[in-house]
């Protein structure tokens, strides 16, 4: 877990102070943002994820005005306990992982989506890609 941000730590070792501002100041301003439309996405994604069958049916549940109270109910409890037990050091550096979590998997679906392996070698590309992933895993520690 980081005492700082990234970025702004490697442009001052850079000795570019300026960019460490700005981008102490955008990610500042960004943090905020995608907890926002995490919090407002999250009964919506819960409600989804229920009707395919992968959550419990309380988070398809809809109110007769078609809200979804009871899923974004749950989901605020748990933002709610998770952003007062958490230091947030933590909750950002979870959230940077998550984001870039999120981008490495649909990357390499649409990869694996528009390439294929070649006929004589079968599973190659998806071999490929699960190393890659594995070696950039091992380069993070």
């Amino acid at each position: 877990c980081s005492e700082t941000s990234g970025f702004p730590d490697g442009f001052r070792y850079r000795g570019v102070n300026w960019a460490a501002q700005v981008s102490a100041i955008g990610e500042l301003v960004s943090l905020p943002v995608v907890v926002l439309v995490t919090i407002m996405a999250q009964p919506r994604l819960q409600y989804a994820m229920a009707m395919d069958g992968i959550l419990p049916p309380v988070f398809a549940a809809v109110d007769s005005l078609g809200n979804l109270t009871e899923g974004t109910r749950i989901a605020g409890i748990v933002m709610i306990a998770t952003a007062t037990l958490v230091p947030f050091t933590y909750l950002n550096d979870l959230i940077s992982a998550g984001i870039l979590l999120a981008f490495t998997m649909t990357n390499t679906s649409v990869i694996l989506i528009r390439q294929s392996s070649p006929s004589d070698k079968p599973y190659l590309l998806e071999k490929l890609m699960g190393c890659f992933h594995s070696l950039s895993l091992l380069t993070g520690f």
